[in-house]
């Protein structure tokens, strides 16, 4: 729970610093400014993974590229997470959390 606490507060310090263009103050918000703001949706995810990464956050494998998991957690975001009305409300830093952990389960 608390590396999840301290993570958390690590990619709400990264979602803080994405391209102007980039949107992150809602999941829709987000996902839209994504057409208009690729390469900032990408550091978005791509600074979530290493956050993850740095606070041992997650069970992203340690094979797979920080460039490869972030484009990974993007195809989440807007192929799953943006169609379930179940995420519509969530917060994007623990969304982020958990696309991480929908795709990379640690195995228990």
């Amino acid at each position: 729970m608390f590396q999840r606490v301290l993570a958390g507060a690590v990619v709400m310090a990264a979602l803080a610093m994405p391209a102007m263009a980039t949107d992150t103050s809602s999941l829709a918000a987000f996902v839209q400014s994504c057409s208009a703001d690729m390469k900032g949706c990408r550091l978005v995810a791509l600074n979530a993974v290493n956050s993850a990464r740095s606070a041992n956050y997650g069970c992203i494998p340690k094979d797979i590229s920080s460039d490869s998991a972030s484009e990974r957690l993007l195809d989440w975001i807007r192929g799953t997470a943006a169609k379930d009305p179940k995420y519509a409300n969530e917060a994007l830093p623990d969304l982020m959390w958990t696309g991480i952990d929908e795709l990379w389960p640690c195995k228990k």
